[in-house]
């Protein structure tokens, strides 16, 4: 995959502004999940009620692929011990798992979705 990183049209710093694409708005369908791997991270990007939404795509608890879980609503279960996460947050649902996932701030365009590189990569 080619890491795109563009400084998008919005209000602010423009360094502040840096986001990469991820996935073509159409790849992502109401009530399912894609991972995409950035850089050392892997993402999980889903749709849920029409909006758009990125989390840290290892669990908290056990570090398996959330893209092997289920997504239910906005519940994304973990596939090793069934912990539920919000999608829309990160936060903890349900156990065993404490530590949220990590959110990802996410844009939507133009039929593009992009996430935001500084959370990524640190920048």
């Amino acid at each position: 995959m080619t890491i795109q990183t563009e400084n998008l049209q919005s209000e602010g710093n423009m360094e502040e502004n840096k986001y990469t694409f991820v996935a073509s708005s159409d790849s992502v369908k109401e009530g399912e999940m894609i991972d995409v791997p950035l850089g050392t991270e892997t993402v999980v990007v889903a749709r849920v009620d029409g909006a758009v939404f990125a989390v840290d795509g290892i669990c908290t608890h056990a570090y398996s692929e959330m893209v092997d879980g289920e997504l239910e609503d906005h519940c994304l279960y973990c596939p090793l011990h069934f912990a539920c996460f919000d999608i829309r947050d990160g936060s903890v649902l349900e156990g065993p798992a404490v530590t949220p996932l990590s959110v990802y701030d996410v844009l939507e365009q133009e039929g593009s979705i992009w996430i935001k590189a500084l959370d990524i990569y640190g920048e």
